[in-house]
């Protein structure tokens, strides 16, 4: 702010001037020049009755200068003005610099602060912030400042951290919990935490709870193995945590009390015990043959055919691992019962045995069969010629070759037959082929 121009004050030029007045200097004014001795005698001289009969004036109030009260009264208040903001501006001038601008960083956030004061803690107090015991301020409470210094002041926060049960309190100026943890030497990715990593932790503290991760192996019966994570103090409570669920007959190893560390590997045997119901065939019984005498002899009937039964049988089975160990009969009961074939056998004969030979009385197809046995074998049903002239050996009443027997059903050999099947199996052969296969077709 510019000031206004002083002015330069004359004294006035006045006949009654008082030689004794004492002049006021003012800025910028000429004072007026004081009489020496000789002239002040001169003037007494020249002038006698004024100095002798000009009385003193009475002391009732200073007086002012006429040179002054010569002036206007706006010029006075100009100046004495203008005096007054001199000394204004000298005071703000000495304010402004003792004055200082101060960063203030407390807990990251920044702010300016203008201050008085020489000192961090009188800087702070400027700013109505008050240092806890557990606070980290840098530069220190009684340290100097000047213009431009920067505070840092982090707020201590108790932390209480309960980790597999046991617990730790720290005082840390820390803002996060990963911070928190990494000041207590803990691998937050070690841990399975009650609050996340990147929380804040509030300046009134926080409490966490931790949990050890380990890393294990879990074997369920029959499976392979599988790696798993988990903060579980015990298998017992590993197995809860992965929803594994035991049955009566389960066993575990390690036991379930076992605390789990990293590399614990839990192998588990599933152990079931079950009641099985089977269905069973039961064999055919052996055929049943009753003799029939209406029906000819070397003949038979099947009367009831026969089938195998059902047997329900329940057993006691264990398994481990899905392996069948152990399969104990419980009880059993027929289903279905099982029935024999029912044959019913021949025993009519028009046969007429004399000793050894064996008459037919027989003449079915126009044949003459008792004809024809003599010819081949002389009614001999044993009867065997080992060296035909041509072909194979024959046997029997009309001399089969084993091979012409069996084509007409036969089974082993023609003399072990009884007449009757013989004869059967003469005719068999006779509706396929005619006489044309025997020799002694001419006797018949």
């Amino acid at each position: 702010m510019s000031l206004p121009d002083v002015q330069t004050l004359e004294r006035p030029q006045h006949p009654d001037t008082d030689p004794n007045s004492v002049p006021v200097a003012l800025s910028g004014a000429t004072l007026p020049r004081q009489r020496t001795v000789a002239e002040a005698s001169a003037r007494a001289t020249a002038e006698p009755d004024a100095a002798v009969s000009e009385p003193a004036a009475p002391p009732t109030q200073p007086r002012v200068p006429r040179w002054i009260s010569g002036l206007s009264p706006r010029r006075v208040v100009v100046g004495v003005l203008a005096v007054a903001v001199l000394i204004a501006s000298a005071v703000a001038g000495t304010l402004v610099a003792l004055s200082k601008s101060v960063t203030l960083v407390v807990d990251g956030q920044r702010q300016q602060i203008s201050t008085m004061s020489d000192t961090v803690a009188g800087a702070l107090e400027s700013a109505g912030i008050v240092v806890g015991q557990h606070d980290s301020l840098a530069p220190a409470a009684d340290q100097p400042i000047t213009d431009g210094t920067a505070v840092t002041l982090n707020r201590g926060r108790l932390v209480t951290l309960t980790i597999d049960g046991t617990t730790i309190e720290l005082w840390t100026t820390a803002r996060t919990v990963d911070e928190a943890l990494a000041e207590l030497g803990q691998d937050p990715r070690s841990l399975t935490l009650s609050a996340d990593r990147s929380r804040e932790i509030p300046v009134d503290g926080l409490a966490l709870t931790a949990a050890t991760l380990h890393t294990v192996t879990i074997t369920d019966g029959a499976g392979t193995a599988r790696g798993v994570v988990s903060p579980a103090a015990t298998v017992a409570d590993l197995l809860a945590g992965q929803g594994i669920r035991l049955g009566a007959l389960d066993t575990v190893t390690p036991a379930l009390s076992t605390p789990v560390t990293d590399g614990t590997a839990v192998s588990i045997t599933r152990t079931v015990l079950a009641t099985v119901v089977e269905n069973q065939p039961v064999p055919q019984p052996a055929d049943v043959t009753t003799e029939d005498p209406n029906l000819d002899r070397g003949t038979t009937t099947v009367v009831t055919q026969g089938s195998g039964g059902t047997a329900s049988v329940t057993y006691r089975v264990v398994t481990v691992n899905g392996v069948q160990t152990e399969k104990t009969l419980v009880s059993q009961a027929v289903a279905v019962a099982p029935v024999a074939t029912q044959i019913s056998v021949g025993t009519k004969t028009t046969l007429t045995w004399v000793g050894d030979q064996v008459f037919f009385n027989d003449t079915e197809f126009g044949v003459n069969w008792d004809g024809l046995a003599m010819c081949e074998s002389t009614h001999n049903p044993k009867a065997v010629n080992g060296n035909p002239s041509a072909g194979l050996p024959t046997y029997g009443l009309f001399q089969f070759d084993l091979p012409t027997w069996a084509s007409v059903g036969g089974s082993g050999n023609p003399i072990d037959a009884t007449p009757e099947e013989q004869i059967m199996r003469a005719k068999l052969l006779y509706q396929s082929r005619g006489l044309e296969p025997w020799a002694c077709r001419y006797a018949a």
